[in-house]
């Protein structure tokens, strides 16, 4: 009975959006009062009808949300109903309308394909609600959709990563990834990871601790399973993600299969203090942990996300266009249009998570105080990483390496000493230590 009633409900979605541009079409030719005025009426019945189906089937046939959403986005009546209650909300809190894509530099090698979108997700925390520049990224997530495959990837860049990048002087220097930004805002970041990584990265989305969790709260929070060690950790920094909120949550009481709420799964994110063992059993340690934390903690919120019920949904989305946290600070910021959200709703509802690693593959961190590098993730070959990473995100892709790619590689070779091993030699398969240090 469900099934058939949503095939019903689509079909006259489609048939309310042909009928509404028939008649566009029509005032066109007929230009008299008297027909404008039935147009007019029309259309208003039409919205009218749009909205009150859509909030019957979202209320009760929950499952139908995906084909509903995705019937309205590609429905002009149905964007711009949807534009009339957020749009303004949207532009004004969570745009970032100064964002120049002129100063983005992008690979010359960078695979590009309609299939692929590629948006780089940084997690930053900032002491003063900066957004800008004055603040580093925590987190440096890619997020890859393949619309052919309906597939999302994650890839964690490793902060403490090796890269070159252009600092406030207006120098070239290597430095860590999580730089960048501090350096030049997200034009920089985006630069350096295309630089990098021989990408075509366009555009960004970027949170606070306050944004990430402010939308878990609103989705309902996320399970885990920790141990004694992370649960200590996370009520460590527990005490600071408090203080540089202002929001307030209980320490978590107990390990094993635990529900976290947005601010303890935040300070669940920050742990670098303890080994984290994922689903597969494989151990990851320091930052490392981390890193493979904040990934499972994304997973969590993508599957709340595709299965929550309409109250969730219209929740996150107040909590995000309104500012809706304890104090209206921002709390989050994208160069993502409002037209280019619309687009990529019905793409992100029928798509499903598929790998999430960590980058580089091969890497090496020296773990002796005084070492040159010392606390910085070293790519045993930088080239070499990011073929592999080229071939895991883009596997139909005849990629070849950039000069600029090529450059960078030798330069990292030159000043760290460290570069891959023949055949004969694997030593470096050895290294995958990260020991503890300062966080900048």
């Amino acid at each position: 009975m469900r099934c058939e009633s949503l095939y019903t409900f689509t079909n006259i979605i489609g048939g309310i959006c042909v009928l509404h541009n028939i008649k566009v079409v029509m005032s066109n030719k007929r230009r008299r009062k008297k027909r404008r005025i039935k147009v007019g009426v029309l259309i208003t019945e039409i919205i009218v009808f749009l909205l009150a189906l859509s909030i019957i089937i979202l209320f009760f046939m929950p499952n139908s949300k995906a084909k509903v959403i995705g019937a309205f986005t590609q429905c002009s009546a149905g964007r711009q109903l949807i534009s009339c209650i957020g749009e303004d909300d949207y532009n004004k809190n969570v745009y970032n309308s100064e964002f120049d894509r002129n100063k983005i530099n992008k690979s010359p090698n960078a695979f590009s394909s309609k299939e692929y979108i590629n948006i780089a997700l940084f997690g930053i925390d900032p002491r003063d609600g900066e957004f800008d520049t004055a603040t580093h990224t925590d987190s440096i997530i890619i997020v890859t959709v393949n619309t052919k495959t309906s597939q999302i990837m994650l890839t964690s860049i490793f902060r403490d990563t090796v890269m070159r990048m252009t600092d406030m002087d207006g120098k070239q220097v290597l430095s860590k990834a999580n730089n960048a930004y501090f350096y030049g805002g997200p034009e920089e970041a985006i630069s350096v990871l295309n630089n990098n990584l021989d990408l075509n990265i366009e555009d960004y989305a970027v949170v606070n601790f306050s944004g990430l969790a402010t939308i878990i709260d609103a989705l309902g929070g996320i399970d885990a399973d920790i141990t004694d060690m992370e649960q200590f950790h996370m009520n460590n920094y527990l005490v600071e993600t408090r203080e540089v909120t202002g929001m307030k949550a209980p320490d978590v009481k107990t390990s094993g299969h635990v529900h976290l709420n947005g601010l303890q799964a935040t300070a669940y994110c920050r742990i670098r203090y303890s080994e984290y063992t994922d689903a597969e059993g494989n151990v990851y340690r320091d930052d490392f942990g981390r890193t493979a934390r904040q990934r499972y903690v994304m997973t969590q919120i993508f599957n709340l996300a595709k299965t929550a019920g309409t109250d969730k949904i219209i929740k996150t989305a107040k909590a995000i266009l309104n500012n809706d946290t304890i104090n209206g600070e921002k709390i989050m910021e994208t160069s993502l249009s409002w037209d280019s959200i619309l687009d990529l709703i019905p793409i992100a509802m029928e798509c499903s998570l598929g790998t999430a690693e960590g980058f580089p593959y091969d890497k090496y961190t020296p773990d002796i105080i005084g070492e040159d590098f010392y606390g910085y993730v070293v790519p045993i070959g930088l080239k070499e990483n990011v073929e592999q990473l080229q071939k895991n995100l883009f596997p139909d892709a005849d990629y070849r390496p950039s000069t600029i790619l090529k450059s960078i590689s030798n330069e990292i070779i030159d000043a760290t000493g460290i570069e891959p091993e023949d055949e004969t030699e694997p030593e470096y398969n050895k290294y995958n230590n990260y020991n503890d240090y300062n966080d900048y």
